[in-house]
């Protein structure tokens, strides 16, 4: 079993030769993570529309993530029943659905913590007024509805270069990109070089940002430490470091959740489709799942404002 065609059967009886016992386990974990982020999502939103205080122009910027995470969890609850099922109970049109709405979400994702970062960066290492006038909020609101129609326009124009662009893969039970140079090096080209175009600028601004963040924050801190000053500004900027390291472990978790996705999808684009055993695909999707549940957990633990939020949108419930 060398072809493509056949490793993918061979996966596809993996997939239906399951004890029952196991077909229920995954299911239910399954069931239970991607009902977490659509729940966890939803509570996010509503806490944001109802709390006035959290309107500020950096919390759009959490609400996008939110909205790209309840997109997400609703493109792979459709896997739920292809996982209980054992093989993709929908037609072409829902696959490609599926796989369109993944891709926009997780490259929106990806540019929108490049763009916290920016945020923060901006805030934090120069001047106030500069902050102002480039983070209003038609500014911001702008920035995040590029960011959707770019990314958007992208994903849908690889069907100009084919038909078909997401096949179902039995390991993962989800349509996603097949990329092959001999059977389509065009669309193969486009996709590479936008994912690489997405991944480049959110890493290069994460980096660089953060990196410059911390810098300036020690500094301060060392330069009061010295001094023995504690005054507003000390204040001020202890506030908006706790802002900053819950967006950071906000990325931090992101990656953590998406690292076995890029290295497995890396690993098929050139080890070859289907190869990997069923247990290592299913981790793939539980963690890429999970990326989407994680987030209103943050920032719960993390920011006391938020937490008090939530409790005060759930009595209201």
């Amino acid at each position: 079993m060398n072809t493509s065609e056949d490793r993918m059967v061979q996966l596809t009886l993996s997939l239906q030769m399951r004890e029952r016992w196991l077909v229920v386990v995954e299911c239910t974990a399954y069931f239970s993570v991607v009902l977490t982020a659509f729940m966890g999502n939803i509570l996010f939103a509503l806490t944001f529309y109802k709390i006035r205080t959290l309107r500020t122009p950096q919390n759009y910027y959490l609400v996008s993530l939110a909205v790209t995470d309840i997109l997400n969890a609703a493109a792979c609850s459709i896997a739920l029943v292809a996982l209980a099922e054992e093989t993709w109970p929908y037609g072409y049109f829902i696959c490609q659905l599926q796989g369109v709405i993944m891709s926009i979400c997780g490259s929106v994702s990806t540019l929108t913590l490049g763009m916290i970062a920016i945020n923060r960066y901006t805030k934090i290492c120069r001047s106030r007024s500069l902050y102002q006038k480039i983070f209003s909020k038609r500014n911001v609101l702008t920035f995040i509805g590029i960011s959707w129609i770019a990314t958007s326009t992208l994903v849908v124009s690889a069907f100009f270069a084919r038909r078909t662009v997401y096949f179902y893969h039995p390991g993962k039970c989800w349509c996603f990109y097949k990329l092959d140079m001999d059977e389509s090096l065009g669309l193969y080209i486009y996709i590479t070089i936008c994912y690489s175009m997405v991944v480049s600028f959110s890493f290069s601004a994460i980096v660089f940002s953060y990196y410059k963040v911390f810098r300036k924050i020690h500094a301060h801190y060392v330069q009061v430490g010295n001094s023995f000053l504690r005054d507003e500004n000390s204040r001020a900027l202890a506030e908006e470091l706790k802002i900053t390291f819950m967006l950071l472990v906000t990325v931090l978790a992101f990656f953590i959740c998406w690292t076995p996705s890029i290295i497995t999808d890396l690993y098929e684009v050139f080890g070859g489709y289907h190869t990997l055993p069923r247990q290592v695909y299913m981790l793939n999707v539980f963690t890429f799942v999970g990326s989407s549940a994680v987030n209103p957990v943050i920032y719960g633990l993390m920011k006391k404002e938020f937490k008090e939020a939530y409790k005060t949108v759930l009595k209201c419930l």
